[in-house]
């Protein structure tokens, strides 16, 4: 299950983050993504959201992400979260005007 919101501001990243804790989402299914990679680095400190690392994306795409442009390494870990590249150049221009990406994405357990 994935849901995405748009925040203006931290403020309003923090109500959306609560709101998804009210939808059964936890800190670990949550992820910021702003388009200057230093504020999307404190706000996820501040927030105490999960942070983007190798293993939802790979080793591979993490050391391809190290050459490309920030805008396409957004729209890679969008692309990771199960996001369409229709959804995540949405997002990327949102981003770009300055606005939180608050992405809750649950993996879905296999019952055995």
């Amino acid at each position: 299950m994935k849901h995405i919101e748009i925040a203006e501001n931290q403020e309003e990243a923090t109500c959306i983050i609560h709101s998804f804790f009210k939808k059964g989402f936890t800190s670990k299914d949550i992820y910021l993504l702003a388009y200057d990679k230093e504020w999307a680095h404190n706000l996820t400190d501040a927030t105490h959201t999960k942070k983007y690392r190798m293993a939802e994306q790979g080793i591979f795409e993490t050391a391809v992400n190290m050459l490309l442009s920030r805008e396409d390494e957004l729209l890679s870990k969008m692309a990771s979260l199960g996001l369409s590249n229709q959804e995540a150049n949405r997002y990327k221009e949102e981003m770009k005007q300055g606005h939180i990406v608050v992405v809750g994405a649950q993996s879905q357990s296999i019952p055995y």
